[in-house]
């Protein structure tokens, strides 16, 4: 039952495009029909002789001009201390002893051995304690000096040289960001 429905509907359609089409062709056809056809007469040959109009005299084509040649885009400008940020290594340096641990150290645990020794091995526990207390008080020394620099390594523009630059401060740059190196150090474009 549907398909005979929608084989109606399709065939209705398929008519309707057809009259309408057919009717736009009449319509071009009564346009074309009525307009009036122009009517050329012929004269009949006559015995003198026709005079000819001269040949028209060539005209000199332009010659064509080759197009300008475009001014070549001024090369942009390369900034000499600029570049991108490829590598930053953190690092740790040991403070520099300035014998003030060794001393302090050392008396400590000179003071220390003495006190823990027994009366026959005094001196000797003595002298251990100071060795090992020099020892640990020229660590603890370099340890509360130490220090943390930043390499920042910065691919420059002009040349593409890679420049290492040391930073005793952290820059607060990351890998890939632009910067203009001034006084040897990194600065944020």
């Amino acid at each position: 039952m549907k398909s005979s429905t929608r084989n109606i509907v399709f065939a209705t359609f398929a008519l309707t495009s057809l009259f309408t089409l057919s009717g736009c062709f009449e319509e071009k056809a009564k346009e074309t029909a009525t307009a009036p056809t122009p009517v050329v007469e012929i004269a009949p040959a006559a015995s003198a002789p026709v005079a000819t109009a001269p040949a028209p005299k060539p005209v000199a084509k332009p010659k064509p001009v080759a197009p300008k040649a475009a001014a070549p885009a001024p090369a942009p400008k390369v900034c000499e201390n600029c570049g991108t940020v490829v590598s930053i290594n953190v690092i740790e340096q040991s403070g520099k002893s300035s014998g003030a641990g060794v001393v302090v150290g050392g008396a400590i645990g000179g003071l220390i051995g003495n006190q823990v020794a027994q009366s026959k091995d005094k001196e000797l526990a003595t002298l251990a304690g100071a060795v090992g207390g020099a020892i640990a008080g020229n660590a603890i020394e370099k340890n509360m000096k130490k220090t943390t620099v930043v390499d920042v390594a910065v691919q420059m523009e002009a040349g593409g040289e890679t420049r290492i630059l040391r930073h005793t401060v952290n820059p607060n740059v990351v890998i890939g960001d632009k910067v203009k190196v001034e006084n040897d150090l990194v600065v944020t474009q």
